[in-house]
């Protein structure tokens, strides 16, 4: 132990450069006899350090509690429970245990292992002089200060491992760790499950080429040079999930230190919105090559249709024509009529066909009315309407909007029926949204309608998006027609733009987008609605007579809907009565095969509306309705075969009466 006779006050001076560079202040002396705790405390002084002495070890954990202290010195000559207790308790504390020095005799060196084991971090002969004491107060700074310095290494290496951990899991792309020049995962972060579709940990493990075969070769080795030098991009590469979704991945892959080697990290990035950008910018390519054809088509025949009709017309009144050439010339104006209509419908596609007048149109209740007026064949199939609250209005014309809402509808319709499909339904959501520069949509920044069109019909596959919007397109080899390509062409007479897009559990999912109405960027165009335009109803049980009068009334501008049986054309009645689009006029044939009458049907229309206007036709003149037809509750007769002249002016005349 010190000697309480030292010279210390000589030391000092000489020491002094030699402790410039200690910088601990708390000290803890603990069970030292009364003069050596003070004459140690007066030399610990001298050397700079704030001393507290206590007597016992329980007196030191008091004040270990309530003050942090950098060292503690404390006597072994009463090495007992006390102080095991104690030694045990200090070394509980952790990282911020104080530095403890034991002060012990000479003899007792044998005890050092169990006491390092204790938690002493150095040991203090009792009879050493105060040049020993410097030395250990040195050492014990010095390793408290490495204590620090690691400690603080330490932190920064978790706070480190923390942030780096972070950014590894929270990435929003999908990353991999590959064992060196093999596809092996070794790790993997969350974004994995989104991007590629697989739980990260069923991935660990396992090797890539299951995954990107294109890539990796079947031995799991990667066969791409770049990719074993551990730097290499690969630009949208195809890849289909496991749950059928088809999309496109940049991937990116850079060696990364790893254990005693390296590792390939692999990075996995959703690109299908850019590949979406390029096959749009494809799409509006065919489509405008597309019109460019059928502009030129449609001028071309038109021309030889319109020469071909006339010359006919001129040869059918030709005196020397026997009967057989008669038939045969209207057979060829038959021909001719199909191929006007035709024209007609690529007249669509090439976009020659402009809104005659743009209304306002109040979405939700123009919608409700259409499907449900298209749907009225499809007892089976249920529409489901969820539409925002204040959806915006649109500018466009009435009659062309319909037959666009009529394609998409009876399109699903049509699939789900002919499909067997129990419970259809088409589910049809309107949002507003708005278009910004950043959109990948080809459309004018902007507020717009955003439609879609659900059915829960047979899947549409994706070979079939980029042909279902094309003419004479159809899943049944045995159906020909302009289908879906009428919709996509009057959605982008309205400026508007449409899509398809496969539903993840089975049927089709339509998008489109129309303009929202803006009173600064609409100006009426120069032709008048037609206001005088007329709702018919014709039931007629041969077809070519429901065409014909369907073709002549259409051309003068009013809607016809045709029905075969009076069953049909009672349930037509009651729907356009409870969607408040009711017919003007009904053009009812006497005589209908396999069912009632046209007087028959009439009689039960006048029940629930004895003011309906109705039209008889029929080819029996001697038939005792015609005789009395205003008795049977029609306004009006035509006999056939009549003019198509006088059916217009007959139609035109009845409907017209309630506005005289």
């Amino acid at each position: 132990m010190i000697s309480q006779g030292s010279d210390n006050s000589e030391n000092v001076s000489q020491w002094g450069n030699l402790l410039s560079d200690i910088s601990l202040r708390r000290l803890l002396i603990v069970q030292w006899d009364r003069h050596q705790k003070i004459a140690l405390g007066n030399v610990a002084g001298r050397l700079g350090f704030e001393v507290t002495i206590c007597s016992r070890p329980s007196d030191a954990r008091n004040l270990i509690d309530g003050t942090s202290f950098d060292s503690i010195l404390i006597d072994s000559k009463s090495y007992d429970d006390e102080l095991k207790n104690f030694l045990k308790w200090i070394s509980s504390i952790g990282k911020e245990k104080p530095y403890v020095i034991l002060a012990m005799k000479r003899e007792n060196v044998g005890d050092f292992p169990g006491l390092i084991r204790s938690g002493v971090d150095d040991f203090l002969f009792v009879e050493s002089k105060e040049e020993e004491l410097i030395t250990r107060l040195q050492i014990m700074e010095s390793r408290i200060c490495q204590r620090r310095t690691d400690l603080e290494n330490f932190a920064k290496i978790k706070r480190d491992h923390n942030r780096y951990e972070s950014l590894f899991l929270e990435s929003p792309e999908a990353l991999l760790v590959l064992k060196n020049r093999r596809g092996k995962v070794i790790g993997v972060n969350r974004a994995v499950k989104s991007v590629l579709g697989y739980d990260g940990k069923a991935l660990l493990g396992k090797y890539m080429s299951l995954i990107f075969p294109q890539i990796f070769g079947k031995d799991g080795h990667a066969t791409s040079g770049e990719v074993l030098s551990g730097s290499t991009i690969l630009k949208a590469i195809s890849y289909r999930r496991p749950d059928g979704k088809h999309m496109y991945l940049d991937i990116m892959m850079s060696a990364i230190p790893w254990d005693s080697g390296y590792a390939v990290m692999m990075l996995c990035r959703d690109v299908s919105w850019r590949a979406g950008e390029e096959e749009s910018k494809i799409k509006d390519s065919k489509d405008q090559a597309l019109a460019r054809f059928a502009e030129g088509i449609g001028d071309e025949f038109g021309d030889l249709f319109t020469s071909l009709g006339g010359n006919l017309s001129l040869l059918e009144s030709a005196e020397y024509l026997n009967e057989e050439s008669q038939d045969t010339i209207k057979c060829l104006q038959q021909a001719c009529e199909r191929g006007r209509e035709i024209i007609r419908e690529i007249a669509t596609v090439r976009g020659g066909r402009k809104p005659k007048m743009k209304n306002k149109l109040d979405l939700p209740d123009f919608i409700r009315k259409t499907v449900h007026f298209s749907l009225f064949d499809y007892d089976k199939i249920l529409p489901v309407f969820n539409f925002e609250k204040g959806l915006f209005s649109v500018m466009g014309d009435e009659e062309q909007i319909r037959q666009m809402l009529n394609s998409l509808v009876g399109n699903a319709a049509e699939v789900m029926s002919e499909s067997g499909t129990r419970n259809g339904r088409i589910i049809i959501d309107g949002l507003n949204v708005v278009i910004d520069e950043e959109s990948p949509l080809p459309l004018d920044v902007g507020d717009y309608v955003h439609l879609t069109f659900k059915d829960n019909g047979p899947k549409l596959m994706n070979s079939e998006i980029d042909q279902i919007f094309d003419p004479y397109f159809s899943r049944d080899k045995s159906v020909r027609g302009f289908g879906l390509s009428r919709a996509a062409s009057i959605c982008r007479l309205h400026n508007g733009y449409i899509f398809a897009n496969p539903k993840e559990d089975g049927g089709a999912c339509f998008e489109l987008y129309l303009p929202a109405n803006s009173k600064n960027d609409f100006q009426a165009s120069g032709e008048r609605s037609n206001d005088l335009a007329l709702r018919v109803l014709v039931l007629d049980d041969e077809p070519h007579i429901c065409s014909m009068v369907e073709k002549a009334l259409t051309r003068e501008g009013h809607e016809v809907f045709c029905v075969s049986t009076g069953k049909a054309a009672l349930r037509a009645y009651d729907k356009a009565e409870e969607f408040e689009r009711p017919f003007d006029v009904l053009l009812f044939d006497l005589d209908v095969r396999g069912g009632m009458r046209g007087d028959e049907t009439l009689a039960q229309i006048r029940a629930k509306n004895p003011g309906v206007k109705a039209i008889v036709t029929t080819g029996y003149v001697d038939d005792t309705v015609l005789e009395n037809y205003l008795e049977h509750g029609f306004c009006g007769i035509l006999t056939k075969p009549f003019r198509i002249s006088h059916l217009t002016s007959t139609v035109e005349r009845l409907g017209h009466q309630k506005n005289d």
